[in-house]
């Protein structure tokens, strides 16, 4: 616990002396503006009254798929033609997932508060049915390079480090079950600071007692990026292609071993007599090469769906909601909790002083408890110069 906090410390850190020197560099360019069209319907550039500058770019960490290719959503603001964004992202969550024959095993054992024994893991792998327990906590900062080529496309590379911690924010949560009557699912029946995974998918059997790495640089993304200058029917329009190359091979917790390519469309429309109001949908298909919790030869498309409502506060800070829909990358199981859907929400902060943009959100599951984090956040920089 104690190697988790302190990385988790020293990221944070480095993020808000990032963003500082970055609030210090923008205090000499010029302020953000937008086009809009006059009374004749001809275009001009005017300073843009609310700032809605997209959805939050935050990372899907359910454990399972984990290290497929994830769509980031897009930033509707951009920079100008010529110039170069860098931008890091940074999510922590925590998750403690279990069967429900996994928690009834827990149960029947009687030994207290104990992690899961060598003996545990052969127990569980040994039931009839398919079965898996997910205790542990992940960390993701993706560095953004991009480079605006003209005022149609851009190109991206995102490079990953993962961070696999034990148990920070263990008794905290826990801590808010109890005081808001919620049940522990589990929890209260084996150690708190652990990382410890296993599952019985099939005829696929993995088990993890100890943490046996702290993390690594994960498989780059490259991408394209199509934007229209001007919004089109009144929203404004991104479309994207990406993929993830496995440079390095396979490696645990690390890389599938497998390339990902993945595409995706994002939709802003700004409502409001001043355009206070953001409305955001983002659409993606990920086809996804396998990894290790499926069958070597099975291939599939994961689709995404985002949508989000953004409300401005002040002339440069808004508040965000956003849902997020997914498909598992688990279906070879009979356990219907890993099969089903992902639904998780996202509220959050953004802001925009000129060349930087920030956010900070939490994000919590709201439906089938058994196959996502339990909660997250996400921070978020971005150096955008001459943005508009």
């Amino acid at each position: 616990m104690a190697d988790s906090a302190s990385f988790t410390y020293r990221l944070l850190c480095r993020g808000w002396v990032a963003i500082a020197v970055f609030f210090v560099a923008s205090s000499y360019a010029q302020e953000v503006t937008e086009r809009v069209l006059d009374d004749e319907g001809n275009p001009r550039v005017v300073e843009q009254q609310w700032s809605h500058v997209g959805l939050l770019r935050a990372r899907d960490l359910t454990p399972f798929g984990l290290l497929r290719l994830d769509m980031l959503p897009a930033h509707t603001a951009d920079a100008e033609a010529g110039t170069w964004t860098f931008e890091i992202q940074y999510a922590y969550q925590n998750t403690f997932i279990l069967s429900p024959n996994v928690r009834d095993y827990l149960e029947s054992r009687g030994v207290g508060r104990q992690p899961l024994r060598p003996q545990d893991a052969a127990a569980i792998l040994a039931l009839p049915d398919d079965a898996y327990y997910v205790d542990g906590e992940v960390g993701l900062a993706d560095l953004i390079v991009q480079r605006r080529v003209n005022e149609y496309w851009s190109a991206y590379l995102t490079i990953p480090y993962i961070h696999y911690g034990e148990g920070m924010l263990d008794s905290t949560i826990e801590s808010f079950h109890d005081t808001f009557g919620f049940s522990q699912q589990g929890r209260d029946l084996v150690a708190r600071n652990r990382f410890q995974f296993l599952y019985k998918l099939g005829d696929i059997q993995f088990a993890q007692l100890e943490r046996s790495t702290k993390g690594g640089f994960g498989d780059p993304v490259l991408g394209v990026r199509y934007s229209l200058p001007e919004p089109r029917f009144g929203w404004d329009v991104v479309v994207e292609a990406a993929a993830k190359l496995a440079v390095d091979g396979q490696r645990f917790l690390l890389s599938t071993g497998e390339h990902d390519f993945g595409l995706q469309a994002t939709l802003q429309r700004r409502f409001g007599e001043t355009g206070r109001h953001s409305v955001y949908l983002a659409g993606s298909a990920v086809y996804y090469a396998g990894g290790p919790e499926v069958p070597a030869d099975e291939t599939q498309v994961i689709p995404t769906l985002i949508v989000g409502y953004s409300l401005g506060l002040t002339k440069r800070t808004s508040v965000i909601l956003q849902g997020y829909a997914s498909r598992s990358v688990i279906q070879n199981t009979d356990i219907d909790e890993l099969t089903e859907a992902k639904y998780q929400l996202s509220l959050g902060l953004q802001s925009r002083r000129r060349n930087v943009l920030w956010s900070f959100a939490v994000t919590e599951n709201i439906s089938n408890f058994s196959n996502t984090p339990d909660v997250g956040v996400q921070l978020g920089v971005a150096y955008m110069p001459k943005a508009k």
